[in-house]
């Protein structure tokens, strides 16, 4: 079949996707927690440094460090052998070439 000159061959369009789970949980954070004059992400926030002054639990003082300063560089282990050696190419995307 052919389309006439102007037609879409899609006149719907492409169906609307879903609503994707970090955009609705931006919008339910940014809301006021109930009874409370701060929003719900103030609220977690601030439970997430009690946790970590008070109880000085150990994953929620990770946590904030991590999110402050970033996490540590991590080391990784490659290895090839004789018949597929490992290559490793380095791109430094500051240089001029």
């Amino acid at each position: 079949m052919t389309w006439k000159k102007g037609q879409s061959g899609n006149p719907r369009g492409r169906p609307a996707k879903g609503k994707a789970m970090s955009e609705e949980l931006r919008r339910l954070l940014q809301r006021q927690a109930p009874g409370k004059k701060e929003t719900n992400l103030e609220v977690i926030v601030a439970k997430l440094v009690a946790l970590a002054l008070e109880g000085g639990q150990l994953d929620a003082i990770k946590y904030i460090c991590d999110r402050l300063e970033g996490r540590p560089p991590q080391a990784i282990e490659l290895g090839g052998d004789k018949a597929r050696p490992l290559r490793i190419t380095y791109v430094d995307g500051n240089k001029e070439k």
